[in-house]
């Protein structure tokens, strides 16, 4: 409507303003229709390779894929084909994960045999030829007990996480310490016992930021390099609720991708913690799942969830309309 001077009406113009608001927020790319279709388990030229959680990392330079498995590493291409294996003949204890550098040098966090059980990073060619080591340097007092079983490599940091002891330590590529944070302190947890829970989904973004998830508190976590914390996830049945929540990832959009192994399914949250979707399901045709345990996401939002009993590691394609 217009004024006998020709002008829209103020109560028009602020209807208008909240129309389009309404449709850029709704025909946003977060707000986009999520999907993901089965493509392949990771095979050798046997057939697909009966993995029991395995640790999954993306080389995101080469978009290649390794898989750690019983004291081996095997790479396989972007196909989800083996093309390399190595690790076998490595006399350096257990190896307990890995991460790729953006050269190509492949990174193990390994352990001594016992007594001793002490913890290195060996640093790998892309080969699997040893040509150093990463000694962990100058950690405060309140990480004296800080044993790491997860790492990955970012920016020229290395990131370890103790999922146990609920501890994060960062470090340069030259071991020396830089930051650490005790999660339980950080999340209040007063009244529960430090043995009562631990970190089973774990995962480092592009930003630093450090993702999470802790199943005893039906909840998944977004650690912000400023030092804030965010939190998302309630205990239930229903899509978007969790049961046993397990790995964490972030795809491409922004979207977290959380994995959780009683309902045999991947469930997607939108960047403002809003459940948009889940695929897998219970069951053995293709594209189940068998109590899946983590996530992983390479540069072509390719998803890769591992699983249990043999079941190995299920590929599939995310597609954003």
């Amino acid at each position: 409507m217009k004024t006998s001077h020709g002008k829209y009406q103020p109560a028009v113009v602020v209807y208008a303003l909240g129309v389009f608001a309404f449709l850029a927020v709704w025909l946003s790319p977060a707000h986009a229709e999520v999907q993901a279709k089965f493509l392949y388990n990771l095979s050798d030229f046997t057939g697909a390779i009966p993995y029991s959680a395995p640790r999954v990392v993306v080389d995101r330079e080469r978009n290649e894929i390794s898989v750690l498995s019983g004291g081996e590493v095997r790479v396989f291409n972007e196909r989800g084909m083996e093309i390399y294996r190595f690790g076998e003949d490595l006399d350096i204890g257990s190896i307990v994960d890995l991460s790729i550098e953006g050269n190509g040098d492949i990174l193990l966090l390994a352990y001594s045999p016992p007594p001793e059980r002490r913890y290195t990073v060996v640093r790998c060619n892309f080969r699997g030829e040893i040509t150093g080591k990463i000694e962990i340097k100058n950690l405060p007092s309140q990480f004296s007990d800080f044993s790491p079983n997860r790492m990955v490599s970012l920016n020229n940091t290395l990131y370890l996480a103790d999922l146990n002891g609920l501890k994060v330590v960062m470090t340069g590529l030259d071991g020396n310490f830089k930051e650490g944070y005790d999660l339980f302190s950080m999340l209040s947890m007063k009244r529960t016992k430090r043995v009562d829970v631990e970190i089973l989904g774990f995962s480092v973004a592009k930003d630093g930021s450090i993702l999470f998830t802790i199943p005893t508190l039906f909840s998944a976590y977004r650690l912000y390099p400023d030092g804030k914390m965010a939190s998302f996830g309630k205990s239930g049945s229903a899509p978007g609720k969790f049961n046993l929540v397990r790995g964490i990832a972030l795809d491409s959009r922004g979207n977290y991708l959380v994995v959780d192994r009683l309902k045999s399914t991947v469930m997607v949250f939108d960047g403002t913690f809003t459940y948009v979707t889940q695929f897998g399901f219970r069951g053995l045709r293709p594209g189940a799942l068998v109590a899946p345990d983590d996530v992983v996401v390479d540069t072509s939002d390719r998803v890769y969830v591992t699983q249990n009993i043999g079941r190995g590691v299920s590929v599939y394609a995310m597609s954003y309309k």
